[in-house]
């Protein structure tokens, strides 16, 4: 019977499960590494195999650098859990010495790692899960001088580096998805953006190869790809973002706002005083960018739901950034109102260095500073059992706890995120494909004329209802508007004033909601205001994609099941009609999206 304080078996098993939240995370683990040793290039291939006949799916993933290499000590070390050399390295990445073995089990049973300085010999050495679980492998193999097999190194570098390393994970069984293809279009935007500085600044070429097993074990490139940074501030140019249109095609889509250094000063664990700087940087669409999308005929939509939009919305939030590479992108700093309206089109971005690790709480996968969240005082304060906001915070400066630290960093990010949020009032993103009337005004489209019209006819011909005949009065339209999160408050205002003085009954609007239905209904004081879901399938398959008339058709035909709710005087009845709509969308969206289709944008 074994008296041993740990069970080998159940060890592995949980760090197994340490929180990688996907493929991707756990890649960029390899990546930091590979920035590290000031790799240029890193390749990460996915290689294919054709399994009983059928279709082609991930049986290894490799990942090369040309970086600086390592020792047979240093690789023997790097392969430890919390065994890394760049603890006390306060600029670079690495710190916790657990990123290749622990992202490595994460996603398969065995890594192996050749490693090579400039001038000397190939190292090799492994890990294996079951042969660690069983006991047979209880310490890291010593690293033995052995070549990379011949149809890695035919594969991937004919020419092989000065220096360098070579990871393969095998025995894949965690994988988040199954193809070359589908690891790489889901991984493509989140490395982009987590490692957009260097990408952008031409530090370092990051590409994805997928590669075919042929049956005499050779290699040959199915597709290729390079990482494209992703910038959710909208300041570098040559990223993932979509050519801008017209004369802007050279041009960043976002413009600078603001930039705020905040000063945190301390005495580390160490007895050591760290003075470091965290900057807070705001960035906001450009208006004659956004004035230009909208003025394009051709487009019928909002900013929001344009390529460019949908690209921004996969962006939205505070990206915390730490050592240049960024950790996470939080949009719980932003109100739900924003998130849903016009929050996509300011970028935040906080910079911090390594240092402030502790007192951000930085997790040693590096996904997250979780103590980076939008704290509010008053709250903490109370459930801490002070007082007051003032005591609160006297306590934690007598006590010299670093949360104090946090709660500045916290207060300013929210300062700048309400200051640029002001700016974005100015900003227009509604589409300018609606006729003007003679005074310069928005006309009501044909649809909301058509559904007023066709109300007033079945009020007419006994069909009443309670709200039809309200007058129309300017100040409740506009709270209606922005309570309803569908537009700013400028723009509410000129929307009333538009509504009241054509008399119109409907307001048909396009609107990001997290919700499954296709469209929603509100009705009150007099309008009935029906919303078009732009993050649903059914929008961006079709309704996104309609000429003019054709649209003003299917907005006039979703109107008339508002009239038939606002119709509709029983509660059941009423209720079941809610539940119908909701079931429709999502019926809707399981019959539309097909397997090709990124279900991220649906």
């Amino acid at each position: 019977m074994s008296n041993r304080f740990l069970n080998a078996a159940t060890v592995i098993e949980s760090l197994r499960d340490n929180g990688y939240n996907n493929t991707a995370y756990a890649l960029a683990e390899l990546i930091d590494n590979s920035l590290q040793a000031k790799a240029t290039r890193v390749e990460v291939g996915f290689i294919e195999k054709q399994q009983d006949s059928k279709a082609y799916t991930v049986s290894e993933i490799s990942l090369w650098d040309n970086g600086i290499g390592m020792s047979p000590e240093t690789l023997q070390i790097a392969m430890q859990f919390g065994g890394g050399i760049h603890r006390n390295d306060n600029s670079g990445m690495g710190k916790f010495g657990m990123g290749l073995p622990n992202s490595s089990i994460s996603q398969c049973k065995r890594v192996d790692v050749w490693s090579w300085e400039k001038g000397k010999e190939t190292y090799h050495t492994y890990l294996d899960i079951e042969a660690m679980k069983s006991g047979d492998l209880e310490i890291v193999p010593t690293p033995a001088e052995t070549e990379i097999p011949p149809e890695y190194q035919q594969a991937f570098f004919p020419k092989k580096p000065e220096s360098g390393t070579l990871v393969i994970w095998s025995q894949l069984d965690r994988l988040s998805w199954k193809t070359g293809r589908s690891i790489f279009k889901h991984c493509e935007f989140l490395v982009g953006r987590m490692y957009r500085n260097f990408i952008s600044n031409e530090e370092v070429k990051l590409e994805s190869i997928t590669y075919r097993k042929a049956t005499n074990n050779c290699l040959d490139i199915f597709e290729q790809s390079s990482f494209k940074a992703n910038d959710p501030m909208y300041l570098l140019k040559n990223t993932s973002l979509d050519e801008l249109p017209g004369d802007y095609k050279e041009e960043a889509f976002f413009e600078l706002f603001d930039e705020e250094d905040v000063q945190v000063k301390f005495i580390n664990d160490e007895g050591i005083q760290i003075n470091e700087t965290v900057t807070i940087k705001t960035s906001i669409v450009k208006n004659n960018i956004a004035k230009e999308i909208l003025q394009n005929k051709s487009n019928k939509q909002r900013l929001g739901a344009t390529k460019w939009g949908r690209h921004c919305k996969k962006n939205i939030g505070v990206s915390l950034v730490r050592a240049g590479r960024e950790l996470v992108i939080r949009d719980t700093f932003l109100t739900s109102a924003l998130r849903e309206t016009k929050g996509r089109f300011i970028g935040i971005e906080v910079l911090f260095p390594p240092s402030l690790d502790a007192i951000f709480g930085v997790t040693n996968n590096k996904q997250d500073a979780v103590k980076i969240i939008p704290y509010e005082l008053g709250e903490i304060s109370s459930q801490a059992g002070f007082d007051s906001e003032q005591e609160y915070i006297q306590d934690l400066k007598d006590n010299n706890d670093h949360l104090l630290h946090t709660l500045q960093v916290v207060k300013a990010i929210k300062r700048n995120i309400q200051n640029v949020s002001k700016g974005l009032e100015s900003v227009s993103v509604e589409p300018n494909y609606k006729p003007t009337g003679e005074d310069g005004g928005i006309q009501p489209s044909k649809a909301e004329d058509a559904a007023t019209a066709g109300s007033a006819y079945r009020e007419g011909h006994g069909h009443e209802t309670d709200g039809f005949n309200v007058s129309l009065n300017e100040k409740e339209i506009k709270d209606f508007l922005e309570y309803e999160g569908v537009m700013t408050s400028t723009e509410a205002g000129e929307a009333a004033t538009r509504i009241v003085k054509s008399g119109v009954k409907y307001l048909i609007e396009s609107v990001a909601r997290d919700s499954d239905a296709f469209f929603d209904v509100s009705t009150r004081k007099g309008l009935t205001l029906v919303m078009f879901n732009t993050n649903h399938v059914f929008y961006k398959k079709l309704l996104s994609k309609l000429p003019e008339n054709e649209l003003d058709v299917m907005q006039t035909t979703i109107a008339g099941f508002a009239r038939v709710m606002n119709e509709t005087s029983d509660e059941k009845r009423l209720a079941f009609l809610n539940t119908t709509r909701r079931e429709w969308g999502k019926i809707i969206t399981e019959f539309l999206v097909e397997p090709t289709d990124d279900l991220d944008d649906f």
